[in-house]
């Protein structure tokens, strides 16, 4: 399998992870949808990969909003071509106790990163099993596994799409289509300054974009993809442990949340 000549969909393609995969796929030769709400930032991207030779789509769309995201995968295909890969990449992120945000914020979180992907998912599938052909790489986290205290609705959302993930994955084999899921820690990028409620500092191990780039197009190329990618691989280690000693990992949790508030000059609500 190679993306050379593929049609490939990378949402949240104008900064971070998604821009990142979209500059490696365009350089492997796919032509690459990219889509994200903030036009300018996606001219930018868009720009820069035609400039360098690569062939990119640009689409600007809120995933915040159902009637945006209903319909947008048949008028792709109908004005691009057959999508042979869908790598869903956008995402919100919300640090705040549950205490200090309102409901809404909780919701526009679940409607971006989970809703969003699931009505793509739904779109697509379909016509990707009339073609007994295709991949879905899906971009959760790590905190979807493991909730962070403090980022209570960003990992709701991100355990949604691990589950829904593993339940299409096997929906899908029958039809020659293949479900992915890439699996990251904290990274480096603005990500974390574009929250809603308070601005993050991510602690510890922060990889970089390219890192996670590299490791959701090797997955795409692979000729029978991997149902979970783990760019840093030890953090894997760690939620094995959890299984066998889940009060423990509650207790080193309540640390790390008490060391993210002192590092922000927070308290306990």
């Amino acid at each position: 399998m190679t993306v050379k000549g593929r049609v490939v969909m990378v949402t949240g393609a104008s900064s971070g992870i998604g821009e990142a995969t979209a500059r490696l796929l365009a350089e492997r030769g796919a032509t690459v949808i990219c889509t994200s709400e903030r036009e300018p930032d996606l001219k930018r991207v868009t720009d820069s990969i035609r400039d360098a030779g690569g062939n990119a789509v640009p689409v600007v769309v809120d995933f915040s909003k159902p009637e945006a995201v209903d319909g947008l995968i048949e008028k792709l295909e109908t004005n691009v071509g057959p999508i042979d890969v869908l790598i869903n990449n956008a995402g919100v992120g919300m640090r705040a106790q549950v205490t200090e945000r309102p409901f809404a914020d909780t919701r526009f979180v679940l409607e971006v990163n989970f809703f969003a992907v699931a009505s793509l998912c739904s779109q697509l599938l379909p016509r990707m099993y009339s073609r007994n052909s295709g991949r879905i790489i899906n971009v959760s986290s790590a905190a979807g596994q493991f909730g962070c205290a403090g980022m209570s609705a960003y990992s709701a959302s991100k355990g949604a799409i691990h589950a829904y993930s593993q339940a299409v994955r096997v929906e899908a084999l029958a039809h020659n289509v293949y479900i992915s899921e890439v699996v990251p820690i904290s990274v480096r990028t603005a990500f974390f300054q574009n929250v809603r409620g308070k601005t993050y500092k991510p602690l510890g191990i922060v990889l970089t974009v390219e890192s996670v780039a590299k490791c959701i197009v090797n997955c795409a190329e692979r000729n029978k993809p991997a149902a979970e990618v783990w760019p840093y691989f030890w953090i894997r280690m760690v939620f094995i442990l959890n299984a066998f000693f889940p009060g423990l990992f509650v207790k080193l949790n309540f640390r790390t949340f008490k060391r993210n508030l002192n590092e922000h000059g927070e308290s306990i609500k």
